[in-house]
């Protein structure tokens, strides 16, 4: 058992983006990405697939407000 959720390990990261146009939370892509290359992903394609594939089953992991992110999300 986990004893923090794992995206507040994130909420210090500031990533280079343009505030206003960005739909998804960073701790999502950075946790995406994480689980994707734990599975055996290895590219944007596969975070795609494995935020469609398992989305919804990881409802308490991902908050993902805005539904999954696109392919151009990640990249």
């Amino acid at each position: 058992m986990l004893e923090k959720e794992p995206s507040c390990y994130f909420t210090g990261v500031e990533g280079p983006r343009v505030r206003g146009r960005c739909l998804h939370l960073l701790s999502d892509i950075l946790l995406t990405a994480i689980c994707t290359c734990l599975t055996g992903g290895t590219d944007y394609q596969d975070m795609h697939l494995f935020c469609k594939g398992y989305g919804s089953q990881l409802k308490g992991l991902l908050q993902l407000p805005n539904g999954i992110s696109s392919t151009d999300t990640f990249s």
